[in-house]
């Protein structure tokens, strides 16, 4: 009680000390060279690298963005379905197929209980169970690379991935989307903003989809709700609040498994078990954000944000395969995960002119409470609760055998965090920045079944430093290095908390910017990361923070507007992620699910334009590379695959347009990642989908 009063406090003094900022303005502050932010995120902009906006060139740090035309062009319904056009991005949707969003960055991924971490709107958001974001709320992605841990203090060493969210405006708009693809996918969309009064606009989106699949017996059905309201309080005060409310329930499906490593089985064939009922995904999100503008240059940001989540259900899964090369046989479980955080935020953002040089000065503080309880029952199979199935010829409803408790316990974490940065522009082609990020966690970790509760309160410094050179207004060279810092949740096998993760990243790289819309870029990286969790030696059961890994490689980003009719993207990774120290596995196993080889080209083409009338086509290949297929990289690969997609699009006026995407047009059966050689998430066959725009 005496916590959540101080975080109540800690706003109470925020908002306080803004309206008071707001009144006081001193001669000091008058005195400051006034400079604007306003710059919305695009290929040429990067405002969520360093808080404050510049061109690409001007900041030490590579990303990958993604705009609207391009999601809505490559028909993107999740954000998954994104990670091939970026490039360093790649699959990790592990849990039952799509309950959750999961990838890694540069070769690093979170953990996979946990989903990916991301931040929105340049802003941290809370932590926890999370469903797959809707794309209804997203205007653009933005996948920053490198060192964000000093920044953020959340994500993978690798980066993180950026939302830029939609908001109200000013004028009455409404819009609504439909969909339906051939694989008995539909979606319906209602968009509306609005302003109330000269002070006051809301927003809403709803979205409805109905999803069966290729694979038999996996379905599933989504609603998303999202009200936002923004209040301008004065000419320097804006109030936002934003909420999304999703619930999600469907088929949780560990995909197919091999025999000896092989590929024996249908992809479309499920072997778990229809009659345990749909696996259900809650996640309420609720912010209030506060934003002062002192005067041009000083700007004070303060966000309370609030996250209700939960993941229920029952499912049935692969365990192993008997000799006999089709007898699968299985495990199954009750999941009730459960999570709760409270964040509050500020950030002073400022900028001082000298004679020497101008400084841009970020401090922000973050103070939160996440709950996270686990609770699971689980059956294996065994002579007295049999739990098989034939992986050829499958025979659903035989054995529902009953559970025995497995896990059952809370975790707590109260995390305070302060962040000092300085970006010092000596002239106009040398900066510098410098920056860290000083977190303190209190972790306490009780497990019910065991009785065991254990407590630890870590701090921990990460550092950041950038340094930017422009050759000219247009290229520019640049080198960052950062450090990384991130909870382990749970408990070893004497009762005690897990040491934290730690990583540090290098980075140096260029960037062209061949005009106003069009960036080349290339990117040499090296990251390790050290208190990776991996198994006891000891005891089987248990983990242990013994591990150490790697990964290094480069990166080459293409995006070229050549005209107001053609545009074209191409990148390319080559990643080299691996074990350096392991209690099981051999120094230099690779990471699960990380090509060494990734490449994708998109090009579009609009042979139209009369006035508001428009119409083009467009094209992406990807190319994802051999990896591996298990955590302990034990000879089992998932094999490259080349998906070519095909985009056709007329509108008629600015208010109407319809839509035609093919997918995987050369059919190939491909997998996207796996957990093992039992868990194995295929790719979708040859599909094609049709929407239509109405905007009034």
């Amino acid at each position: 009680m005496q916590y959540k009063f101080g975080l109540c406090s800690c706003l109470g003094l925020g908002f306080i000390s803004t309206m008071a900022w707001a009144e006081d303005k001193t001669a000091a502050l008058a005195t400051i060279h006034i400079q604007a932010d306003a710059t919305q995120p695009s290929h040429e902009t990067s405002p969520a690298t360093t808080k404050f906006s510049h061109d690409v060139v001007d900041v030490p740090f590579s990303r990958s963005f993604l705009s609207k035309q391009q999601l809505e062009q490559q028909d993107v319904q999740r954000i998954d379905d994104a990670l091939t056009l970026v490039s360093g991005v790649f699959h990790q949707n592990s849990l039952g197929g799509g309950f959750w969003d999961n990838y890694s960055i540069r070769g690093f991924s979170t953990d996979p209980n946990w989903g990916a971490a991301m931040i929105r709107n340049g802003l941290s958001v809370n932590r926890g169970i999370s469903a797959p974001k809707d794309m209804v709320n997203i205007e653009s992605l933005d996948f920053l690379k490198g060192p964000m841990a000093a920044l953020y203090g959340r994500g993978e060493t690798g980066g993180l991935l950026n939302l830029n969210s939609k908001k109200p405006q000013w004028q009455s708009e409404n819009e609504v989307n439909l969909r339906a693809n051939s694989l008995e996918k539909y979606r319906i969309s209602v968009e509306h903003t609005a302003p109330i009064n000269d002070e006051l606009a809301y927003r809403f989106a709803i979205a409805h989809e109905d999803n069966q699949s290729f694979r038999e017996n996996v379905s599933s059905e989504r609603w998303f709700f999202s009200p936002q309201l923004t209040w301008k309080i004065s000419d320097q005060t804006q109030l936002d609040f934003d909420s999304e409310l999703t619930q999600q329930r469907g088929t949780f499906d560990r995909g197919v498994s091999t025999f000896q490593k092989k590929f024996v089985m249908n992809p479309k064939t499920f072997t778990g078990e229809p009659n345990d009922g749909d696996m259900r995904v809650k996640d309420h999100f609720y912010q209030f954000r506060l934003n002062h503008t002192f005067n041009d240059t000083w700007t004070l940001n303060s966000a309370l944000s609030y996250k209700d989540a939960q993941l229920v259900g029952f499912s049935t899964e692969p365990r192993r395969i008997q000799a006999d090369g089709q007898t699968l046989e299985r495990q199954r479980r009750y999941r009730n995960y459960q999570s709760e955080d409270l964040l509050l935020q500020t950030e002073l953002l400022g900028k001082l002119e000298h004679s020497w040089a101008r400084h841009e000065l970020l401090v922000s503080s973050e103070i939160g409470q996440l709950d996270y309880r686990q609770y699971q029952q689980r059956r294996n199979h065994s002579a007295s609760n049999p739990n098989t199935i034939n992986i050829y010829h499958p025979i659903y409803a035989q054995y529902l055998p009953s559970l025995a408790p497995f896990t059952d316990t809370d975790e707590r974490q109260r995390y305070f965090a302060l962040n000092l940065q300085d970006q010092i522009f000596f002239n106009d082609q040398w900066s510098v920045l410098l920056g860290s990020r000083f977190d303190q966690v209190e972790q306490n970790f009780e497990n019910h079944r065991t009785q065991a509760q254990h407590s630890q309160t870590l701090h921990q410094a990460s550092p950041r430093v950038g340094i930017n050179f422009k050759v000219s207004d247009q290229w520019a060279f640049y080198t960052n290095y950062g450090h990384s810092f991130a909870m382990n949740s749970g408990m070893n096998r004497n009762g005690g908390n897990f040491a934290p993760e730690k990583g540090r990243s290098y980075e140096i790289g260029s960037k062209y910017q061949i005009d106003d819309q069009s960036l080349a870029s290339v990117a040499l990286f090296k990251m390790q990361k050290q208190n990776v969790l991996t198994t006891d030696p000891i005891d089987a059961n248990f983990q242990t923070a013994a591990g150490e890994v790697s990964s290094q490689g480069i990166e080459f980003d293409f995006n070229r507007q050549f005209n107001d009719q053609w545009s074209f993207n191409a990148n390319y990774s080559y990643t080299d992620a691996k074990i350096e120290k392991d209690q099981d596995l051999a120094k230099g196993s690779r990471l699960s699910n990380i090509p060494q080889h990734q490449a994708s080209m998109t090009s579009n083409y609009e042979f139209l334009q009369q006035g508001s009338t428009k119409a083009g086509v467009g094209a992406n290949i990807s190319y994802v590379g051999q990896r591996s297929g298990h955590n302990s990289d034990n000879g089992f690969n998932l094999p490259s695959y080349t998906l070519v997609n095909l985009n056709a699009y007329y509108a008629p006026s600015d208010r109407l347009r319809y839509q035609f995407n093919l997918n995987n047009l050369l059919d190939k059966i491909y997998y996207l990642s796996s957990y093992s050689e039992l868990w194995i998430q295929p790719g979708e066959p040859i599909n094609a989908s049709v929407s239509a725009q109405f905007k009034f």
